[in-house]
């Protein structure tokens, strides 16, 4: 997601999440290697992207606030999103979070699997 928010002139302060965030939230640059995020750009128009992102098992994003009104839909795995102010949510194979643009939050993936994560960012007409 650290594309995308270069891409809407915004300062990332973590990952892209794409995310919801990432939700996806936090940054999806990580390390090379096995903690390497996977991302897959679906659709990206004047009022939607749409994101497919895979969070290696011991991801850690970074704390950022949402650039877009974000929906995460869990397609495999299981990840956390800490939401300030709201606490922890585990988000499991078929569960969706939401984060209001503005809303400060990062990203976890816990788990020992990798987490398959549809990203859905609606973009200000």
């Amino acid at each position: 997601m650290r594309r995308i928010h270069r891409r809407w002139g915004v300062t990332a302060l973590g990952l892209a999440v794409c995310a919801v965030t990432a939700l996806a939230g936090g940054r999806l640059v990580a390390a090379r290697g096995p903690h390497e995020v996977g991302e897959k750009l679906l659709l990206d128009n004047a009022r939607v992207a749409v994101y497919e992102f895979t969070f290696p098992p011991g991801f850690r994003g970074e704390e950022h606030a949402a650039v877009a009104d974000e929906f995460a839909y869990v397609l495999d795995g299981e990840f956390a999103v800490v939401t300030r102010g709201q606490g922890k949510r585990v988000v499991g194979k078929g569960g969706l979070e939401y984060a209001r643009r503005g809303t400060v939050h990062r990203s976890l993936n816990e788990g020992r699997r990798p987490a398959r994560v549809l990203v859905v960012l609606l973009k200000e007409p």
